[in-house]
């Protein structure tokens, strides 16, 4: 009897701490949207679609993702502000500072903020765009 509760607590403890390792979405969210704002800044196009849900993908060829980020606009900086998540879903709040090329407001640098929406699909987090 001893050794049969011995053995259910180790069995659960051991659960625990797998439960610890395992990352918060918002964490893993977090890192993701980073990465995909860090290729577009970076100006590469197909490994910021690779951040896309399967969904999305399966509907944009990567050639059409890439052409709506044409030429009007220069990516300076990015950075996640802010990630809540509630079942599937995630909301990340933006800063992104970007340089317009054309108008009169070409050349300075600007700042906006906006939200994201991120899902899981698959078991991974993706960023979720409409169409």
């Amino acid at each position: 009897m001893l050794r049969r509760s011995m053995c259910c607590l180790l069995a659960a403890v051991g659960l625990a701490g797998c439960a610890a390792l395992s990352p918060k979405p918002e964490d893993t969210v977090r890192q993701r949207a980073q990465a995909r704002w860090d290729a577009l800044i970076a100006g590469e196009w197909g490994k910021a679609y690779r951040y896309m849900a399967p969904s999305y993908r399966a509907l944009v060829e990567e050639k059409r993702y890439v052409n709506q980020f044409g030429g009007g606009v220069g990516w300076v900086s990015a950075e996640v502000v802010n990630v809540t998540c509630e079942e599937d879903r995630c909301t990340v709040r933006m800063q992104v500072a970007f340089r317009p090329v054309l108008g009169a407001r070409a050349g300075t640098v600007a700042n906006t903020s906006f939200n994201e929406t991120w899902i899981q699909e698959e078991g991974q987090w993706w960023m979720h765009q409409r169409l």
